[in-house]
């Protein structure tokens, strides 16, 4: 009878686990998310081993939450565009202020940005922004919208030479050729690009730059609310932190103490 008894339990047990997995696959809403379109951070694919790392934090947040993200990868310009067309449910990446319709998570990206520049260059010890003065001085597209008020000042010094692209390759070439002393840009994706040519070594980043991340934005809040509390939980398991850091090492980057997903200091 007590075998009985703990057989149909089992069995009833079975079937209830069943239909939750059952259910959640149901009920996954599908969701897209215009985000960026360059490597090492964005690089959408079926594989597992070619996602880039915010994909991959994304996803881990958004599948939490009960969504299933389809990931368009567009340039920063054209990511605003989708997003105000209605075209995606999430923007990610957005540089600069939002004032749209929608809701701004709580978390924002962070890339590894720093003042990169030769180890021999005259401003090699600087300590503060407003210490490159002068320089030739050269940043990806949108942003004089991210590094705050002393880097306005920089730029707009007339001593400094300033422009900004939206090819960090092309910028990294002419860091390299010494057509620019400093490139303001991420280092992971500068460190990508110079380790092959053996000139790693040359070069050192600088952390002088003020940093206000880029934003995610959702447009329904109830989505917002349920990936930040996702994000939170996972900060507090720990389980971010082993993403990215596995994540850098299947990348053969080198290993950083930086929260890439992160709320704004």
């Amino acid at each position: 009878m007590i075998y009985h008894s703990l057989l149909v339990a089992l069995v009833i047990r079975f079937f209830c686990l069943l239909l939750l997995c059952f259910n959640a696959h149901v009920y996954a809403r599908d969701i897209k998310v215009a985000a960026g379109n360059f490597t090492p951070y964005f690089k959408a694919s079926s594989y597992q081993r070619h996602v880039g790392l915010y994909e991959q934090l994304l996803s881990a947040g958004l599948n939490r939450a009960g969504f299933s993200p389809t990931y368009i990868n567009v340039s920063n310009n054209a990511i605003k565009r989708y997003y105000e067309k209605q075209r995606v449910d999430i923007a990610v990446n957005w540089t600069g202020a939002f004032t749209g319709e929608g809701y701004p998570s709580q978390y924002r990206l962070f890339f590894y940005n720093r003042a990169i520049l030769s180890k021999d260059n005259r401003w090699a010890k600087a300590e503060h922004v407003l210490d490159l003065k002068g320089a030739r001085l050269a940043s990806f597209s949108g942003a004089s919208l991210n590094f705050g008020h002393d880097f306005q000042i920089l730029i707009n010094d007339i001593n400094t030479r300033y422009f900004e692209s939206g090819d960090q390759l092309a910028v990294n070439k002419m860091l390299v050729a010494n057509k620019i002393d400093v490139l303001v840009a991420d280092w992971l994706k500068f460190y990508r690009f110079v380790k092959p040519l053996g000139l790693l070594n040359k070069y050192m980043p600088l952390d002088v730059i003020t940093n206000a991340g880029s934003q995610i934005i959702f447009r329904d809040e109830k989505v917002r609310d349920a990936f930040d509390t996702a994000i939170t939980q996972m900060y507090v398991s720990g389980e971010l932190d082993k993403l990215t850091l596995t994540w850098l090492a299947k990348n053969n980057l080198p290993k950083v103490s930086h929260r890439f997903l992160a709320k704004r200091p």
